[in-house]
């Protein structure tokens, strides 16, 4: 007899909750409001032309040498975005003028990371890389420079060496290395 009266207090609970829910939005409005706000906010993703169209932002990226299917983005206003491939790996490539994490990358990183320092005579940067399932589900690379934070992401599967490889190339070329001379 407790079984049955039991299941009876639930079942009218239940009906109960949802005709309280039903009576929360007025009836067709729902799913036209939600709709309807989704399409007036304002996309933070803007496509541009390329790396020039960085330079209101007070720094410019490069998409490494030997690059294909790049793609140039400005998010929010603030970051800088270049999405890639390179020797058969998607990377996305970023920069903003913070101290904040901005690689947009919310995985459970590896606990080893290891780090690659650039010295030049003007200024000294670390590179730090963390791979994601033993770098079979991607790796990140990151460093800073006069208030700017650069990260290099791949979601296919990358080691130390691959994801270093792209991140100093990218280092290299937008960081005020000084120019080769001849002697």
């Amino acid at each position: 007899m407790k079984k049955i009266f039991a299941i009876i207090v639930a079942v009218v609970l239940v009906f109960v909750f949802a005709a309280c829910k039903q009576d929360a939005s007025p009836a067709g409005d729902s799913v036209q409001t939600e709709a309807t706000a989704q399409v007036e906010l304002p996309n933070p993703v803007v496509a541009v032309d390329g790396s020039a169209d960085f330079e209101p932002l007070g720094f410019t990226i490069t998409a490494p040498q030997g690059a294909e299917n790049a793609s140039y983005s400005i998010i929010s206003d603030s970051i800088a975005q270049i999405d890639f491939t390179l020797d058969g790996r998607a990377y996305t490539y970023r920069a903003a003028q913070t101290d904040e994490d901005i690689s947009g990358v919310y995985e459970t990183f590896d606990e080893t990371e290891q780090s690659i320092d650039l010295d030049a005579a003007d200024f000294s940067v670390s590179i730090t890389m963390r791979t994601i399932g033993g770098g079979e589900n991607g790796a990140l690379a990151t460093w800073s420079l006069d208030g700017v934070m650069y990260s290099m992401y791949s979601p296919d599967a990358s080691d130390f060496d691959s994801i270093s490889d792209v991140a100093l190339l990218a280092a290299y070329a937008d960081l005020p290395f000084p120019a080769c001379s001849d002697f």
